[in-house]
């Protein structure tokens, strides 16, 4: 056994590798897991399993502009809403004539008929009611286009569409009129009312920049 180096009074001799004195709690380290080679911390942290994160998509954002056509379709929808309602109104306002003024009341107006004179008052209250319900046809037909035409320009895909159905029926209601030689001033009305309602459903149907706008690709 080699010497040992002096020690300096008072001091305890050195103590051989791996000894505890007594008395003193040996050092304890950090709790071990099972061992895995190439995984020294497996035990201690288990491995969470990978989770996609989504992309974040793009926001598309809708572009409308308005378009001449748009535009002018707008104004004849409301304008033929007007007029119906103004029709409307004439066909409720003679109704109530007929059921408050009776006999009197229409006697004085233009192009009366002295055989009318010879009618009971039922057949003038029948006749108030047909014209209270050819009314309230003009009157609610004219409310649904005015709302259609206001609409329309936020631009509405469902008013456009709406617009497009019931200009189809009308066009088809117009044609089926003129063939049957209507004459007189009533042909060059519904000839108006057709060239109006196909302006409008060439703006709503075909015209390329009004879809694009109702699409949100204006350009």
């Amino acid at each position: 056994m080699a010497a040992l180096p002096p020690q300096p009074p008072g001091s305890l001799p050195p103590q051989p590798p791996g000894f505890t004195p007594a008395g003193v709690p040996p050092p304890v380290g950090p709790p071990q897991g099972p061992y895995s080679p190439g995984n020294a911390y497996a035990g201690q942290m288990p491995a969470q399993p990978y989770v996609s994160q989504p992309m974040p998509q793009p926001v598309v954002v809708k572009v409308h502009k308005r378009t001449a056509f748009l535009t002018l379709a707008q104004f004849i929808i409301i304008l033929f809403a007007v007029v119906r309602i103004v029709i409307g109104l004439g066909w409720a306002a003679l109704g109530v004539l007929f059921l408050v003024g009776g006999r009197a009341r229409i006697a004085s107006l233009p192009g009366y008929d002295q055989a009318i004179g010879q009618v009971g008052n039922g057949v003038l209250n029948a006749l108030a009611a047909v014209l209270f319900v050819i009314a309230v046809y003009f009157l609610i037909s004219g409310v649904i286009d005015l709302i259609l035409g206001i609409i329309v320009g936020r631009p509405s895909n469902v008013a456009r569409w709406f617009i497009i159905v019931l200009d189809i029926l009308s066009i088809l209601y117009v044609v089926d009129l003129l063939t049957r030689g209507v004459g007189g001033l009533w042909t060059l009305v519904w000839l108006v009312v057709l060239v109006g309602k196909a302006i409008v459903l060439y703006a709503m149907l075909l015209d390329p920049a009004t879809r694009r706008n109702f699409a949100g690709t204006a350009r």
